[in-house]
């Protein structure tokens, strides 16, 4: 799973993954490659939830 092409080219502010357990240290990686997202997981029996949200919003921004 290349996770970083996601956080790369993402028109949106957030990103959710459901990944296997195995992967999710892989996308736990990801951590340290992209220091202008927030991650945060959610672990479970079968799979790990990852949450990605951009620190600074680009995109889902309010209109005023």
């Amino acid at each position: 799973m290349e996770v970083g092409w996601y956080l790369r080219f993402a028109r949106t502010d957030r990103i959710e993954a459901l990944v296997s357990i195995k992967a999710g240290a892989q996308v736990r990686h990801e951590v340290h490659t992209f220091p202008d997202w927030h991650f945060e997981f959610e672990e479970h029996d079968d799979h790990v939830r990852a949450i990605m949200t951009r620190k600074q919003p680009v995109y889902d921004k309010e209109s005023v």
